[in-house]
This record gives C-alpha cells, sequence and structure tokens, in this order.
C-alpha cells in the first residue's frame, strides 16, 4: 500500500493538477489572515468551508489521475478494488496533511486572532477542518470513483452539492419538505454553528449529538461509496 500511495502522489505531482487547488487555499487564507484581531471561531470557520471545496476538488483530481486499463492494473497489484479505494483516500490525506497544518497554525504563527488559543479551541479547530476533508473527500469520491463519473456535469454536480449543503440552512427554513431532503448532503452546519458565536466553546449535550451525527454521516457514506464503487467496477 505504501508504494501505490508514492506511486499516486508522485503521478498527482507531476500532473500539476495540484497547482491551482493549493494556490487557490494559500491565497484565500492569506486573505482570511490579512487583518490583525480577527476572531478565532468564524475563522476557522470560513478556512474549514475552503477546505471543503479544495479537497473536493483534490479528490476528484487524483482518481482520475489513471486512463480506466492502468486502473485495472492497480487494482490487479493491489488485489482488491477496496484497497484500490483506500488507497486514494490514504493519498488524499497525505496531501491534505500540509493544508490543514497551514489552516490551523499559519494565524497562530502571525498572531491574527483577537484571543488566546485553549486546548477546547484547538480542539474544535481541528474538528472542524478534518470533518470538512472529509466531507470533501465523500463529495470528490461520490462524482469522480462512482457510475455518476461518467456523467457529463460531474464536476458541476459536485459544485452543486456543496452550495446546497453550505445553503442548507436557509434552505431548510422554507419548507419541512426540503428538511428532509437536506439529510442526504453534508451536515456543514452541524459542524460550524456553533463557531458563529463568541470565541469561546462549553462541551455539552448539543455538540456531543452534532458530533454523533457527524461521525454517523461520514460512515454511512463511506460505506455507500465502497459499494457503489465496487458496483461500478464489477
Amino acid at each position: 500500500m505504501s508504494a501505490f500511495i508514492r506511486y499516486q502522489l508522485t503521478s498527482y505531482v507531476l500532473s500539476l493538477k495540484f497547482i491551482p487547488p493549493v494556490v487557490i487555499f494559500f491565497v484565500w487564507v492569506f486573505i482570511l489572515y490579512a487583518y490583525k484581531n480577527v476572531p478565532i471561531l468564524s475563522s476557522y470557520a470560513a478556512s474549514s468551508i475552503a477546505m471543503y471545496l479544495i479537497m473536493t476538488w483534490i479528490t476528484m483530481a487524483i482518481f482520475t489521475l489513471e486512463e480506466e486499463a492502468e486502473k485495472h492494473i492497480l487494482i490487479f497489484h493491489l488485489k482488491g478494488k477496496v484497497s484500490y479505494l483506500f488507497g486514494k483516500w490514504l493519498t488524499i490525506l497525505v496531501v491534505m496533511t500540509p493544508l490543514l497544518l497551514f489552516a490551523i497554525f499559519f494565524p497562530i504563527i502571525t498572531e491574527s486572532f483577537k484571543g488566546h488559543m485553549s486546548l477546547m479551541l484547538y480542539t474544535y479547530a481541528l474538528y472542524s477542518h478534518l470533518s470538512f476533508i472529509v466531507f470533501g473527500i465523500l463529495v470528490g469520491t461520490l462524482f469522480s470513483a462512482t457510475k455518476l463519473a461518467t456523467k457529463k456535469y460531474a464536476w458541476l454536480s459536485a459544485v452543486f452539492i456543496i452550495v446546497v449543503s453550505l445553503a442548507s440552512k436557509s434552505i431548510a427554513e422554507i419548507s419541512l419538505f426540503f428538511k428532509w431532503i437536506l439529510w442526504i448532503f453534508p451536515p456543514v452546519f452541524n459542524v460550524i454553528g456553533i463557531m458563529e458565536g463568541e470565541d469561546q466553546i462549553l462541551f455539552n449535550t448539543s455538540i456531543l449529538i452534532d458530533s454523533y451525527f457527524v461521525l454517523l454521516y461520514i460512515s454511512i457514506g463511506a460505506f455507500i461509496l465502497v459499494f457503489l464503487f465496487e458496483k461500478k467496477e464489477s
């Protein structure tokens, strides 16, 4: 598996597909912290949202590195479709690590926040970024590694999912009908809803329930994607 991940990383770097999303993410963060004394939670919420878009982009790029023939050869050498899928996901996690560290520690190093970091703030900053990273991976995988990848508007569909999930709070207020439909979209406001307030977080039952729901959504989403990927490659 390690050899496969190294091969994927090399292919991704040589393809130069990493340049647009990485540059856009760095520019986003630089602009976000262009001014000093910015609030902690809302700033981290903004960089988490950026990570959501960027990780969807990176995921779709990594899943489309190979042609069909090369992909089948790799699956054969890895002795399974699931190993190939997990190898891709691990590669994406390696790519996202420096972006994650930059998003969390850049404002701290540059002393951009108006408050002071606490263990709870560090924990929630990491949790929010990781959650949005996984959301991006799920969306990107759906439209690049399943039968939906063959659709003409795969990229547009991925953007649609992102936009609707980010606007879900407003959409849910329109009608109860929309509220039930929105369950299939990534629960972004279960993660960043609390980050709209003051720069302090008190661990409570509401946060615990939201966290369990996010974990459940991610687990079910990953299971469904494994099923859809195996079905596509059968």
